[in-house]
């Protein structure tokens, strides 16, 4: 991660020229977001670092859960109970903010052990990989559809906006 940078959803830099993506970009994000899943349901502790960059942060905003680092995801994911849903990510949109920083909102739906169905968004802050082979996932915000948590926590200001798309923030895809 690039030091200094908040890369919490609402953080950011000053703005810098627009990032061109390009189609391997694109497959590369996607990738990363979808190996989530492979990798989580799957207890697949050794392939976290295809997914996530070494100091990510992921953050459960209804339940305040913090994972950061690939030790204490390799922690959480070896604790876990078996009954944890079964994950699947879909309609994944890359967004590039005025500050460079590449975004990704994905829905997701999680099946229970009993059949019911959960939804969400993944709110995500991707970075290309230290190796410069693909895309990993620096930041993630999880936040809860359905079922509707009791008591709803609110977004901090500004954070719904970095994730909407516009098109002012639709990335420049070349090649």
């Amino acid at each position: 991660m690039t030091a200094g940078v908040d890369h919490s959803p609402a953080g950011g830099v000053a703005a810098v020229a627009p990032v061109t993506l390009t189609a391997a970009d694109i497959a590369g994000i996607h990738q990363a977001i979808a190996l989530f899943a492979h990798v989580f349901d799957n207890d697949d502790l050794d392939a976290l670092p295809l997914v996530f960059t070494p100091g990510f942060t992921s953050a459960h905003h209804s339940s305040g859960t913090v994972v950061t680092g690939l030790d204490a995801g390799r922690e959480y994911l070896s604790r876990r109970p078996s009954t944890t849903p079964d994950h699947q990510t879909v309609n994944t949109i890359v967004l590039v903010g005025p500050d460079g920083i590449v975004r990704a909102r994905s829905r997701f739906l999680a099946v229970t052990d009993t059949g019911e169905v959960h939804n969400g968004d993944y709110l995500d802050v991707l970075e290309r990989a230290e190796d410069g082979h693909g895309w990993r996932i620096a930041y993630r915000r999880i936040l809860v559809r359905f079922p509707r948590p009791e008591d709803p926590v609110p977004l901090p200001p500004g954070v719904a906006e970095l994730y909407q798309p516009t098109p002012a923030n639709q990335p420049r895809i070349v090649g």
